[in-house]
């Protein structure tokens, strides 16, 4: 059994940390666009511009495996409930939501592996793509219009763990050291609360329009701030709200106290 808690401790961490990675990358990109009036990109974005580096296709193939280890965490988290969130309604949307976090990070982690390996397609919209395919299904509309409600309950739920400080339940920290571990990971969870509630506002419009090209993921939502008045400054506001997530999760990484119930 203790070998079971230290191999699911360090999925956890090399996830956290693998995702981490990723959006400090994506925030480093950002906020280098709101400085020299380059295009913002998002994690593809990010991940096309590592592959560009020397030694980038290693790097992408490291992080497809943390991302791995990642989703297989949620999954633990998930099905078996490690941090008690019970089997009630509440409970339930939140393991629900976890799940949904391990399918998302299991993409991501191809994403990384199509490009280390140079294999697949390499369009950078899944969100758009996912939007088009189910505006054809019966009743799609009206099913686009439920994910972007669930993509709303999760910019929420961010939002809302960065206002109360719920997330430092979980860390094991000094004092000391959660003066700055609190408001950098507050930051950084507003900031993806709000990405995910932007994005949830064009998946809905999209389905009121029956047009899939309204929809926008992380990329299309830099890119529509940069066309706003101020935008340059906007785009770097998110920037570092992005930075401060990805030190959130790297925070996470070593001092989140994870493992299996006993």
């Amino acid at each position: 059994m203790e070998h079971a808690h230290n191999v699911v401790r360090w999925l956890a961490r090399i996830g956290y940390g693998a995702r981490g990675l990723v959006y400090l990358a994506v925030g480093v990109i950002a906020l280098h666009a709101a400085l020299e009036f380059e295009q913002a990109r998002d994690v593809h974005g990010a991940m096309r511009e590592i592959e560009n580096q020397p030694g980038g296709r290693l790097v992408l193939f490291g992080l497809a495996l943390g991302l791995v280890a990642y989703s297989i965490w949620r999954v633990v988290q998930s099905l078996l409930d490690v941090d008690r969130h019970g089997f009630g309604l509440r409970g339930t949307a939140v393991r629900a939501g976890l799940l949904g976090s391990s399918f998302l990070h299991a993409s991501l982690a191809w994403a990384c592996a199509e490009m280390a390996l140079a294999l697949g397609s390499r369009n950078g919209k899944p969100l758009q793509q996912a939007v088009e395919t189910t505006l054809d299904w019966p009743l799609g509309p009206g099913m686009v219009v439920a994910g972007g409600l669930v993509i709303a309950g999760a910019g929420a739920a961010h939002l809302y763990k960065a206002a109360t400080g719920g997330f430092l339940r979980w860390f094991e920290a000094s004092p000391r050291a959660l003066r700055w571990i609190d408001p950098v990971s507050r930051i950084g969870l507003s900031a993806r609360g709000v990405v995910f509630m932007a994005m949830a506002c064009f998946v809905i419009y999209s389905a009121l329009t029956f047009d899939a090209s309204d929809t926008r993921g992380l990329e299309g939502i830099m890119l529509w701030i940069q066309d706003r008045m101020y935008g340059r400054v906007l785009l770097g506001v998110l920037s570092l709200g992005l930075l401060a997530f990805g030190s959130y999760s790297v925070i996470e990484a070593f001092v989140r106290r994870v493992g299996l119930k006993r």
